[in-house]
């Protein structure tokens, strides 16, 4: 038999050769997954999630995180952030607040959780999708509620695009036009929206109705002491309500003699010690000066778990949305917008935002973008922060006393070539263009991607059936999952604070 090595060993090189040509190909997508990179040396190579061939790794040290300067544009935070001693594994919150130390942006939040026994401590939570349908937010307010007490799921619009899937609340509705920021093309006008980026104009006889459901926290979120109504009325309105299935009686009748509306303001006042405490306090304004394009808000006080109201005539009526609290304790208000960026935030006049200032004094205003901006193919959101930048000074002069807090976004995983999940390229550059957001307008930041795990964590999630098959989005068990990190943070930062005034 003919001997053929030689042609054996041509037949491999080639094929070698031919592998290894493969590497050097672009690369393909189908759909929105990347296909996996033909990489015959990949065992014995070290690569990125992006492919490249990475010699060695270094790591950078910035104001004490640790941030890989291979894959990521970090912007380095000059500005001395105050960090309160965690736990190992917590991912501490960022205090940007006073550069002199004698501020802290968390500390009204953390003094006014002391006194929750004794007046509403609010917590208003802008986001994105990512916590559309109360997710995240219904159950860090079932652990502040449980802790400080409160009851009731807050704030509710007329209408959501998450109202069928909401799982603390159930809304029923008829007779309403809905004009929201996301369909500016549709008569929508950003001077009449109230803090959620919506109103809602009665047509005829409108109906409402509002209900708690007890399968999250019994005994919290399904009894409310307090039904709030929110709405600007027009001329010869007329608003009838029911509680839990009972008589309809009067709310508001438009032309009548009506009683001094009370709002709550919160007060600032310096102890003999020198700490800075707060009290609210109600005071009442005259009913002429609640005319036309005037916010009004009429409460209902009594153990509720259903709320309904008819609303008829009163042309040039708005309304909000209603609210469902306790006398006392934490109440936590979701205001979600799917596609948002934030910058909508910034179209709500500041005359609006000091009527609901006064009358719903917010302790706590959460800030949690950047989902819907991240991109693989941007690196600088210095534009996008700047936007956002102006919506924390915008909300800063209309709730001087509330502390603010920026939440980054959380992890983005997308398929790299070699074949395995991994955070988005972009994600890391936005979680940094965030932070130096909140520092460059002194308010505290938490870093929601770090404490989640890092990269490749919402994977890992989706694993555990905790996150949507998108790799995008959390689900509700996802979202108990982080509202449980940042309730720890929390009280961590209150045990921190209590500490240094004492």
């Amino acid at each position: 038999m003919k001997n053929k090595i030689w042609q054996t060993f041509l037949l491999t090189l080639i094929v070698v050769v031919a592998l290894a040509a493969l590497f050097y190909l672009p690369r393909t997508q189908v759909g929105d997954m990347e296909l996996r990179r033909v990489n015959i040396l990949s065992d014995v190579q070290h690569l990125d999630k992006e492919g490249r061939i990475l010699a060695e790794v270094k790591a950078d040290s910035i104001d004490g995180y640790v941030e890989k300067g291979i894959d990521t544009a970090a912007v380095r935070v000059r500005q001395l952030a105050y960090v309160d001693t965690v736990p190992q594994g917590m991912t501490p919150i960022e205090d940007f607040a006073d550069v002199t130390g004698l501020h802290r942006e968390m500390d009204h939040f953390y003094a006014a959780l002391g006194q929750a026994s004794q007046r509403p401590v609010r917590v208003a939570y802008f986001g994105d999708s990512y916590i559309e349908g109360d997710i995240l937010t219904m159950d860090l307010r079932g652990l502040l509620q449980q802790k400080f007490g409160g009851r009731g799921v807050g704030f509710v619009e007329i209408a959501c695009v998450s109202s069928d899937f909401r799982r603390s609340a159930t809304t029923r509705r008829s007779g309403w036009k809905r004009y929201h920021a996301n369909e500016k093309g549709r008569g929508f006008k950003p001077a009449m929206q109230g803090l959620a980026g919506s109103y809602f104009i009665p047509t005829g006889t409108a109906t409402y109705e509002l209900r708690g459901q007890s399968n999250v926290y019994p005994h919290l979120l399904d009894t409310a002491d307090v039904a709030t109504v929110f709405f600007t009325p027009g001329e010869g309105l007329s608003i009838d309500y029911a509680l839990n299935g009972g008589p309809a009686h009067s709310l508001f009748t438009n032309g009548e003699a009506q009683e001094p509306e009370m709002v709550e303001e919160l007060v600032e006042e310096i102890d003999s010690d020198s700490v800075v405490r707060y009290k609210t306090v109600r005071r009442a304004i005259d009913p002429v000066q609640q005319g036309a394009g005037n916010i009004v808000a009429k409460n209902v006080d009594a153990r509720i778990g259903r709320f309904s109201m008819t609303v008829k005539g009163g042309q040039g009526s708005r309304f909000y949305g209603v609210a469902l609290d306790g006398h006392r304790g934490v109440a936590v208000d979701n205001f979600s917008m799917r596609g948002s960026g934030g910058q909508h935030l910034g179209g709500i006049p500041q005359e609006t935002l000091r009527r609901f200032a006064s009358l719903r004094p917010y302790d706590l205003i959460i800030l949690h973008f950047g989902l819907n901006v991240a991109s693989p193919k941007q690196k600088d959101y210095s534009a996008y922060t700047s936007q956002l930048g102006t919506v924390i000074d915008h909300m800063k002069e209309a709730f001087p006393h509330a502390s603010i807090l920026v939440v980054s976004m959380g992890d983005r995983d997308k398929r790299g070539s070699d074949g395995q999940m991994h955070t988005m390229s972009g994600v890391k550059e936005m979680v940094s263009y965030l932070r130096k957001m909140a520092s460059d307008h002194h308010v505290a930041f938490w870093n929601l991607y770090e404490a989640m795990g890092g990269d490749g964590s919402l994977a890992r999630m989706t694993e555990k059936k905790q996150a949507n098959l998108d790799y995008t989005h959390i689900n509700f068990a996802g979202g108990r999952r982080l509202a449980g990190l940042l309730f720890d943070v929390l009280m961590n930062g209150k045990d921190n604070y209590q500490h240094r005034v004492q």
